[in-house]
């Protein structure tokens, strides 16, 4: 069986250490929620929300042009999502929408798929409350994401790519 995250390595003398490799952007979010305190808004946004990155810059990753494009048409739901990646911390990022107005939403697979992920939950009716419990739920790694993002890259118009 594969366990995901995890990496064992041979040091110096034979010894065994075993190393978190990315541990926690791939495990559920209960245990990410173990790691560092969630920050997201609980609130609609009142004032503007911070410009995101333009996606044709990323388009070298399919995944990240796909989730940078989709993150600009749900500026307000991912304003009140929090990334489960410790993005708050090691970032110091208030939600999930501060992961695309830097570069960090480019490299951060978790945050991606949390990103396609509220933009498909966003699409259903999902108010931003719902789709934190859906997240919390687990219901985001039921979703085969290469194949959703190669559905999604062939809907975005030709010109925005």
């Amino acid at each position: 069986m594969k366990h995901p995250g995890i990496l064992i390595a041979v040091g110096l003398g034979g010894v065994v250490a075993t190393l978190l490799a990315e541990a926690v952007p791939q495990s559920s979010p209960e245990a990410r929620t173990a790691f560092h305190e969630l920050s997201y808004h609980d609130h609609a946004p009142v004032g503007p929300l911070p410009s995101l990155l333009d996606a044709r810059q990323f388009r070298i990753s399919r995944a990240a042009f796909v989730a940078h494009y989709r993150a600009s048409q749900i500026k307000e739901t991912l304003y009140q999502v929090p990334g489960y990646y410790p993005c708050s911390k090691s970032e110091g990022h208030q939600s999930l929408l501060n992961c695309f107005a830097d570069k960090h939403g480019s490299k951060c697979v978790t945050c991606q798929r949390e990103a396609g992920f509220c933009y498909l939950q966003t699409k259903k009716g999902r108010t931003p409350a719902e789709i934190r419990q859906a997240m919390e739920r687990g219901e985001m790694q039921k979703i085969d994401w290469e194949t959703e993002i190669d559905k999604a890259f062939s809907k975005i118009p030709a010109e925005a790519r």
